[in-house]
């Protein structure tokens, strides 16, 4: 075996990897990290959700770390092929941990948000919302939630549009009301209000 056949064989298994994380890049953040992040919440959760963007950031991630070694086959320039290829791992890497660290969930004392592009974790307990807003919509002649907004007696806001979050709002209006808080359905198009 020469060194010529060796460089070959390690070409291969790169274009292979990276075959394998593209394809991999469509089905993981979904059938992967969403369970991994669910192994590390507390068995106390009543719901566990992410936010959609955080599949798609997943995704991209692990689709950049396959271009980084289709890079290293492809570049013959030894400084243009390993700057390349870092850059695309360093950003792939951290698309990755952003999709993981991307996760809400609720329990009958408290209500934890680590929103998309941010691994701090915020906890609120259900004192801390002064309100909860059901954004609704008719679409086909029947009235459909757009979006889930819960807003902090500090003035924060967290609007959610897909997911669990749809699933919990009961569960999140009945808390925030028992704490002293308050709901409201807001029409979000002339069309409903008629």
């Amino acid at each position: 075996m020469t060194m010529y056949d060796f460089i070959d064989q390690k070409k291969v298994v790169m274009v292979t990897f990276a075959v394998i994380l593209a394809i991999s890049a469509l089905i993981a953040p979904a059938a992967l990290f969403y369970p991994i992040k669910a192994m590390f919440i507390t068995p106390l959760a009543t719901h566990i959700g992410t936010n959609f963007i955080s599949l798609i950031t997943g995704g991209v991630g692990l689709l950049l770390i396959a271009a980084a070694l289709i890079v290293l086959v492809v570049i013959d320039s030894k400084a243009k092929r390993y700057s390349l290829a870092a850059v695309l791992v360093v950003v792939g890497v951290l698309g990755t941990a952003l999709s993981l660290s991307d996760y809400y969930y609720m329990t009958s004392e408290k209500f934890v948000y680590n929103g998309p592009w941010e691994f701090t974790e915020h906890t609120y307990t259900w004192d801390d919302f002064d309100r909860i807003e059901e954004h609704v919509a008719m679409e086909g002649g029947t009235r459909k939630t757009q979006a889930i907004a819960l807003f902090t007696k500090d003035g924060n806001e967290i609007k959610m549009s897909t997911g669990t979050i749809f699933l919990m709002a009961g569960s999140l209006t009945g808390y925030i009301e028992q704490a002293g808080g308050t709901s409201e359905r807001v029409v979000v198009d002339d069309e409903a209000s008629e």
